[in-house]
């Protein structure tokens, strides 16, 4: 999630925070959706798979943590969306949906895959 978090502040360095908010909020398959993210989005993508990819010491298996870095990427891509769906009746900023949501659809993920 740290690795999400320095890319999403890069990548907002160089788009404005609500182009990317509106985009999370845009409708589409998952696939559009994670198309949209990494055109976006690149540095948090990149980040966010390397971070999860990497042989780190005592890491499981290439399988596994690909596995992990899968579910990671669709439970912030769902998260996302369900962010900016919650952010704008509960009167809270797109922007701050969109990374609430992004962080949580990551956590659902670990925690369903089974990971600490």
């Amino acid at each position: 999630m740290a690795a999400m978090a320095a890319g999403l502040w890069i990548d907002t360095l160089g788009k404005p925070a609500a182009l990317l908010a509106s985009e999370c909020a845009a409708p589409g398959s998952l696939a559009d959706m994670a198309w949209r993210h990494a055109w976006l989005m690149p540095a948090s993508s990149i980040a966010m798979l390397a971070a999860a990819l990497a042989p780190w010491p005592g890491a499981p298996a290439l399988g596994t943590r690909l596995a992990c870095a899968v579910s990671m990427s669709a439970g912030m891509i769902l998260g996302a969306q369900l962010g900016m769906a919650l952010a704008l009746p509960l009167g809270v900023a797109p922007f701050a949906g969109m990374v609430a949501g992004m962080a949580a659809g990551m956590a659902a993920a670990l925690l369903a895959a089974g990971s600490p």
